[in-house]
């Protein structure tokens, strides 16, 4: 970071606007700041600190206690700091809570801290925070430093050198493992630890995991579950073959079983097959009636052909019969017709003599309507010289009463203006006051946000902390009904095997052939699933127990930090007497409004409304005088117009009055003559018309005569033909003929049910036939004693799979036991090789080991070395070869978290002390060194941060003169490699040896800052 420009405005001691160049300097400076006690040196580096963090460098003082007493009462308290890092321009301006005067009335108002921090790319501003929080987190983000951090490496202030001298290992860990960007040993550190404690917690539920498995089967031990195994394994073996034994005599007679069913069966066909037989044999009488039917229409079907060609016959003689009627009436009709059409033609053209006098009345009425059509012309000429009057007139009238309109809004407008430039003086006032009210609303709503978390988070906790209680519950009642249901299944092994007993059998658990008093049950049968699924739902409700207690602890620790947040808020709010929300809403809001109403008030725009209205009045005054003399021509052009009318009116004298009567008149006589040809021509053509139509009818009516003459011959011959045909069956007449006669579908239908029966009777005979003939050497067997045979084999059977279900079921138990052991042991031994891996790299990163020094400061020590190498080297030439840095290496007592402290070497007695032991000029010179050490290895690390400036405030005063000689050479050295570096003093060697300074002046109205180059 280097500085550019500071620009300091009421602040400190400066009472008005003061501005740093620090480009005017050079490139890499080495300057002085210096001035009397009390003008205001510290204050410039208090002012870059406060620009960028929103604290001085000391910290003892408040944003709102550095402005200035001798400032202008209207003057704002401001600081602005222009800096560069990496290439890139940056600006900063903050301005602290202060009291401003009012913009309306007397007194002041609070102004509250502002700041905004902008990048500035290719000479305009891009905005990157603009609120004080905000720009100072992003200060963090760009430099890399906090305010603490920043007042440590960059900034010495007064009286404040020692302490990243003597800061303790966690201290000093925190400002590298910030300037060297080495968090990722951090996480290092937490990834193992995490990984390790994983480890160690699956480890330990190994015990309790072998138990469970061996709980499962009743055994305490692996040995035991062996023995288990052996003892069971001949046992299981006899019950197998046991078992096979009845199975194959089962099968046996289920053989024999279903052949007896087989033979049953074909006896109960036999005799449905008889009583079907019978029942279709019944319907033989019902079949003959339907042969005798379907003969009686094949023989009607002979007939169809003569009977058709008759009924076709008949049918075309009587249509032809009804045409020759038709064609008869027509030709009588169109005959009368005929007549009627030459009677009108006469009447006609007897009309047409009238045509010669219309002609003649068309001419008169021609001549007489070009006389009205002059009087009408020049009456339209009069109508519109006279709309042109009436015109001139209403614009004259509307010019004048416009003129007077305009004169009006000119008045208006230069009211409206001088009201306007009176109410935007109070804009910057509301603006202010709006800003005031936005961020009083942010810490509300924030209050109001943070109050709801709170509260939400309070329900959270009270319902983590009931869900913990009902999972231990759930939890101890798991438990209890698992042991309960594992002791009856314990219980009930042994009646489960005496169940299965008979007189005289070897025991399967002692052997004895006599069983006087059997294992009874105890309870509910329960099986060995319902044992494991009460033990699963056993560990189950343990887990959830174990997770709701981490999630009752974790929501109890958010409710406790979101409880100090709002206390803390809720403290600073009454501090600042900051209203209720909805008031603070009702505030902005109105400012708002008035704000864009101020807005919208615009002077200039006023004023050229006002200069453009009175264009407008002279311009309206000119439409006026035009207006007055268009409105005298057109009084003009009326009278002639009217002058030429009445002329033409004496002109005509006629039985017309209008020409509108001319042209009726002339239409009336066009229609006459016009109705008079057409009648005439229509009468001819109608004439025409009824001729033709007379000749096509008698012409029509010839052919129906001759069809009506051919279709009668037909007739007979058809006739002959049927009573031939007739004859030869055996029908008497037509109505016999039709009631024999079936259509193709019926007769279909009768064949379809005559075929089925036939097949029908067919198939059941042989069906019957073969059956008495498999049956012949055949008796009816006997069930009974078969099925209770049957009943009996499945009896033992059963048995016999009983025993040894309850044999194979234990030995799987058995196996799977072993089975689930062998995995656990796996698991176990995989867990022992992670642990031995990450447990070891847990232990060393994490400083459990040795020297007690984790990964992260095992890091930062090697580069505490680096950093003390350079500032050794300082140290040994501003100290004349005395003194040398070191970092303590052996751990301090009771301290698990050492590594990073400071050690010198006395080169007068070959001792090393503690750095506390240097005298105030000696830790001056440490100090300087360390600073300059640690800016020359941060910046050697790619991916460090960059420190390019450092400033230096006092501590000079307490070194002799050879000392202070050595320490400015030190420090030109480094100004030679290229960074900034301001000391701030009032030692006067120093004003002699360095030429570039920052003199502050004092006087009784404030002080000043003159660049001396």
């Amino acid at each position: 970071m280097r500085p550019i420009k500071l620009t300091l405005q009421a602040f400190g001691p400066f009472a008005s606007q003061e501005v740093v160049d620090f480009t005017e300097l050079g490139h890499a400076p080495l300057f002085l700041i210096n001035g009397p006690t009390g003008a205001g040196k510290s204050s410039i580096l208090d002012a870059i600190c406060y620009a960028m963090y929103g604290e001085t460098t000391g910290s003892e003082r408040t944003g709102d206690q550095m402005r200035c007493d001798y400032a202008k009462e209207g003057l704002l308290t401001e600081i602005q700091f222009m800096f560069e890092l990496n290439g890139r321009v940056f600006n900063v301006t903050r301005s602290p809570d202060q009291e401003v005067p009012k913009k309306r009335g007397e007194g002041t108002t609070k102004k509250s801290h502002s700041a905004t921090l902008c990048e500035i790319v290719e000479g305009e501003e891009k905005l990157l925070a603009n609120r004080p929080s905000p720009v100072a987190k992003a200060m963090v983000d760009l430099i890399g430093l906090d305010v603490k951090q920043f007042r440590q490496v960059m900034v010495i202030p007064q009286g404040k050198f020692r302490e990243l001298l003597i800061a303790n290992s966690k201290e000093r860990e925190q400002i590298f493992g910030q300037l060297f960007q080495t968090h990722i040993y951090t996480q290092i550190e937490r990834t193992l630890f995490e990984r390790a404690a994983g480890i160690r917690k699956e480890k330990d539920e190994f015990d309790n995991q072998i138990k469970g498995a061996l709980d499962v089967v009743s055994v305490s031990s692996e040995e035991e579950l062996k023995d288990e195994k052996t003892r069971l394994a001949p046992v299981l073996k006899e019950a197998e073959i046991s078992y096979q034994a009845t199975q194959t005599s089962l099968d046996t007679v289920k053989q024999q079983h279903g052949a007896a069913m087989e033979l049953q069966q074909k006896f109960a066909q036999k005799e449905a097959l008889d009583k079907e037989l019978q029942l279709e044999l019944a319907k033989q009488s019902e079949m003959d009636v339907v042969r005798a039917r379907k003969q009686q229409a094949l023989q009607a079907a002979r007939l169809d052909s003569p009977f058709n060609e008759m009924n076709t016959a008949e049918k075309q003689l009587n249509q032809a019969q009804s045409a020759v009627v038709a064609r008869t009436d027509a030709v009588a009709l169109v005959t009368k017709q005929v007549t009627e059409a030459d009677t009108a033609y006469q009447v006609a053209i007897s009309n047409c003599s009238q045509l010669e006098s219309f002609t003649a009345q068309l001419h008169q009425l021609e001549a007489t309507g070009k006389k009205f059509a002059a009087l009408d012309e020049q009456q339209k000429q009069l109508a519109a010289a006279s709309q042109l009057f009436t015109s001139a007139k209403h614009a004259f009238q509307q010019a004048e009463s416009a003129l007077q309109t305009l004169d009006q809004q000119i008045q208006v407008k230069r009211k409206e203006k001088e009201a306007a430039q009176l109410q935007i003086a109070t804009l910057d006032s509301q603006r202010s006051s709006l800003n005031i009210i936005s961020e009083h609303i942010e810490r509300r709503t924030r209050l109001q946000q943070l109050t709801q978390q709170l509260h939400d988070k309070a329900q959270l906790h009270q319902q983590a902390e009931q869900t913990y209680k009902e999972a231990q519950e759930k939890t101890r009642l798991a438990k209890q009904s698992a042991d309960q249901l594992e002791y009856v299944w314990h219980t009930n092994q042994a009646a489960e095997l005496a169940k299965l007993l008979q007189e005289g059998d070897a025991c399967p658990v002692c052997g004895s052939h006599s069983h006087p008093q059997l294992a009874q049950f105890f309870g509910d049968v329960v099986t060995k699933e319902q044992v494991q699924q009460a033990r699963d739902n056993q560990q189950t409700a343990a887990n959830f127990e174990t997770q709701a207690l981490k999630r009752h602890e974790a929501i109890f620790a958010e409710h406790q930090h979101l409880k100090q947040d709002v206390e803390l808020l809720e403290t600073a709010i009454k501090e600042k007497r900051i209203p209720e929300l909805a008031e603070l809403h009702t505030q902005q809001t109105q400012l708002t409004a008035e704000i864009a109403r101020l807005q919208a008030l615009k002077p200039a725009e006023l004023e050229q409304n006002l200069q453009q209205l009175e264009v407008s009045f002279n311009a309206a005054k000119q439409t006026l005088d035009n207006q007055l003399a268009a409105r005298q021509t057109a009084e003009i052009a009326v009278a002639e117009a009217q002058t030429r009318v009445n002329d033409l009116q004496r002109d005509i004298t006629s039985e017309f009055t209008h020409v509108d009567e001319v042209r009726q008149r002339y239409s009336q006589v066009q229609k006459q003559i016009k109705a008079l040809t057409e009648a005439e021509q229509q009468a001819r053509a109608a004439l025409n018309t009824a001729q033709n139509q007379l000749s096509s009818a008698q012409a029509a009516l010839a052919s129906a005569q001759e069809q009506h003459t051919s279709w009668s011959r037909e007739v007979k011959r058809a006739q002959q033909q049927w009573q031939q045909a007739l004859a030869e069956t055996p029908f008497a007449d037509r109505e016999a003929y039709l009631v024999a006669k079936l259509d193709e579908q019926a007769l279909a239908t009768l064949d379809e049910q005559l075929r089925r029966f036939d097949e029908g009777l067919a198939t059941l005979k042989g069906k019957l036939e073969s059956l008495v003939q498999s049956l012949a050497d055949k008796t009816l067997p006997q069930m009974e004693n078969l099925e209770s045979a049957l009943a009996e084999r499945q009896s033992a059977v059963t048995a016999a799979f009983n025993v040894l279900a309850v044999h194979r079921s234990r030995m799987d138990s058995l196996v799977q036991v072993e089975q689930k052991l062998a995995r656990l042991y796996d698991k176990n031994a995989e867990l022992d090789k992670a642990y031995q891996v990450y447990g070891t790299l847990s232990d060393i990163a994490n400083g459990r080991t040795g020297a007690k020094v984790s990964l992260h400061r095992f890091v930062l020590g090697v580069l505490l070395d680096d950093v003390l190498i350079q500032a050794s080297q300082r140290l040994q030439m501003m100290s004349k070869g005395r003194y040398l840095l070191k970092r303590k290496e052996e751990r301090a007592k009771g301290n698990a978290g050492s590594g990073l402290d400071l050690m010198v070497e006395d080169g007068y007695t070959g001792k090393w002390r503690d750095v506390a032991t240097l005298s105030g000029g000696e830790s001056f010179m440490a100090a300087l060194s360390l600073a300059l050490g640690l800016s020359d290895v941060v910046q050697s690390y790619s991916g460090g941060i960059r420190l390019d400036t450092l400033f230096i405030d006092e501590g000079f005063g307490s070194l002799d003169p050879e000392s202070l000689d050595l320490a400015i050479q030190t420090l030109i050295d480094l100004q030679q490699g290229g960074r900034t570096i301001g000391i701030i003093s009032h030692v006067t060697e120093l004003k002699e040896q360095i030429s570039l300074r920052l003199d502050v002046e004092t006087s009784g109205r404030g002080s000043s800052i003159k660049l001396v180059a």
